[in-house]
């Protein structure tokens, strides 16, 4: 379990209040510590194809009904990898529950967790935060080895946020051993608050360190890339980008044109449009005034291992989706996260050896 000495919290919050929270950060190390759970023992069979998902789970707030459809979903149960952006972990906001903790131990899964942020505020609640955690998950029935926490370039400092916190995005990287297929993932969450040219100097960022990392082995990275093709740092973009999305649909058909970092992935040898369902809807944002703005935002972007077919998975709750599971007649319709989940079967090319 990742502690935080409360001294120095505060004595980092000084420090924030009078430079910024980055420099603050520079004061928290046990931040860019991993949380390894390693309970599970790695199949002893090859397995020519893996199942992997990603999903950004909005915190875990309908953490029941998550775990409901990755046990019963026929596209999300028994996947062998699993990206999770956005899990809470210690935050008064989803019961200071460890939600990967939780959803791994009902899966039977491996898992690493990595902290994004550590949030300040209980937004206006009764109680106290615990750890006050927030951040990415892999969770594998392999077991990961090798992790490592990356922490991105800031565009964008939370502190100064309404929602006030430390840290930045990151991306994890970890190996898994697959037959005797070593394979490199990385998950990553990149910055919303930021032109589309500081998301390509994040994932340039990550790039440059796969290829230290994972020579000449297969690699997924995985993640909500916040592919929105604006700045979502100014609130008052919203009514724009929702007419700008209505007028111009290849903002979600051919996001490339907007979002450079899709050309940059392709340029380092990555795949992302044969890993991806094309034009796919991935999150769904209510404007005031307007109805829902839905966009593009979730990818697989893969080297070295070769998609034979992707779904996206609607995350309002519907029964009639999931196998064998009766009554939770309450959790009908709710929007357990404002992101689908996506999906995809994966095999390893033969060319690419570790």
């Amino acid at each position: 379990m990742i502690k935080l000495n409360k001294q120095k919290i505060n004595e980092a919050i000084e420090i924030a209040d009078n430079s910024s929270g980055f420099e603050a950060l520079a004061t928290l190390p046990e931040m860019d510590m991993l949380e390894i759970v390693n309970n599970y023992e790695s199949p002893s069979l090859f397995k020519n194809t893996l199942k992997i998902v990603l999903f950004n789970i909005e915190r875990g707030t309908y953490l029941n009904e998550i775990i409901v459809y990755m046990k019963h979903h026929p596209a999300l149960r028994d996947a062998d990898i699993i990206f999770f952006n956005e899990l809470d972990y210690g935050l008064l906001r989803t019961g200071n529950k460890n939600i990967s903790a939780e959803i791994a131990k009902e899966l039977c899964m491996n898992y690493i967790f990595g902290i994004e942020f550590m949030e300040l505020t209980t937004n206006g609640e009764k109680g106290k935060n615990q750890e006050a955690f927030h951040g990415n998950a892999i969770m594998s029935r392999f077991k990961p080895y090798d992790p490592i926490i990356l922490r991105l370039p800031l565009l964008y400092d939370w502190y100064r946020d309404e929602q006030k916190r430390f840290g930045t995005r990151i991306a994890i990287f970890a190996k898994i051993l697959v037959g005797d297929n070593e394979i490199g993932l990385i998950c990553t969450h990149l910055e919303n608050r930021t032109p589309p040219e500081g998301r390509k100097v994040q994932m340039k960022t990550i790039l440059e360190e796969a290829e230290k990392r994972f020579d000449n082995i297969p690699i997924v990275i995985a993640g909500d890339m916040n592919t929105n093709t604006f700045d979502g740092s100014k609130a008052s973009e919203a009514m724009r980008m929702y007419e700008a999305f209505k007028a111009e649909p290849d903002r979600i058909k051919a996001p490339e044109k907007y979002e450079p970092l899709l050309e940059l992935v392709e340029s380092y040898g990555y795949d992302y449009r044969a890993s991806n369902v094309p034009g796919k809807i991935t999150r769904r944002k209510p404007i005031a005034g307007k109805g829902i703005l839905e966009m593009n935002l979730d990818w697989f972007f893969t080297k070295g291992i070769s998609c034979l077919e992707s779904t996206v998975v609607n995350t309002i709750f519907t029964r009639a989706e999931l196998s064998g599971v009766k009554n939770m007649e309450e959790s009908e319709g709710i929007e357990i996260s404002d992101h689908n989940a996506i999906c995809g079967k994966f095999i390893i090319d033969s060319t690419v050896k570790s």
